[in-house]
């Protein structure tokens, strides 16, 4: 990890950007646990869900979705909400179930505990650097207490395609009016996060949030 933070050129580095979810906390289970929280609502407000659909049913909707590439449903919120539609839809269910059914989801997704680690390095590169946060997913920054620490979160179906698309990196470039080299994309996923920067021809430094504290160290040395 050392090495790759290493490759970096520090002197060119103007603004940082951020993946989310596995990079700056550990969000495993968390959408499983959402889900199943949200299906749960459902099968209480309205019983023939339960019937229908568990969470592998469900899921199935939202990986169908996502195969109809519709731009739109690049925004997370906007792809559950659409598959909590579909849900009702086939069940005689009353459509004004969505937004309250969304909302269950939304919330789970805020019960993350963010590593102390993760507050050190984004407060302390604050200070030197322009931070964005740029994410497929959903994630509420202002009720995970993060938010105050970038000038932006881009998130993905608003902000720009979906990573491994470079929309929402071209467009912090843009917005800063900096060169693409002069901007360090990090994430977690060599899928997502690592093909969009190298589409975007920004710098990238592909880390888990298990290594955050490496980087804390040399940043801070």
């Amino acid at each position: 990890m050392t090495e790759k933070i290493k490759e970096i050129d520090w002197q060119k580095v103007k603004v940082i950007s951020f993946d989310l979810d596995d990079t700056l906390w550990d969000n495993q289970g968390v959408i499983e646990q959402c889900e199943q929280d949200l299906l749960e609502f459902l099968a209480k407000a309205h019983p023939p869900i339960g019937e229908k659909f568990d969470v592998a049913a469900m899921q199935a909707i939202s990986k169908k979705l996502l195969e109809e590439d519709r731009p739109e449903l690049d925004n997370m919120t906007l792809l559950r909400k659409e598959m909590i539609h579909q849900m009702l839809e086939k069940t005689d269910g009353d459509s004004a179930l969505i937004n309250p059914a969304f909302a269950i989801f939304y919330g789970c997704r805020s019960q993350i505990k963010i590593p102390q680690l993760t507050h050190d390095l984004l407060s302390t590169l604050k200070d030197k650097y322009s931070l964005f946060a740029t994410s497929n997913g959903n994630s509420n920054l202002s009720a995970l207490g993060l938010m105050d620490y970038f000038e932006q979160h881009f998130i993905a179906g608003i902000h720009g395609r979906a990573k491994p698309s470079p929309e929402m990196l071209h467009k912090i470039c843009d917005l800063k009016k900096i060169e693409p080299q002069e901007l360090l994309h990090i994430g977690d996923s060599y899928e997502t996060d690592i093909k969009s920067s190298i589409a975007a021809d920004c710098q990238h430094l592909e880390i888990h949030v298990k290594d955050i504290g490496k980087l804390y160290e040399w940043v801070v040395s």
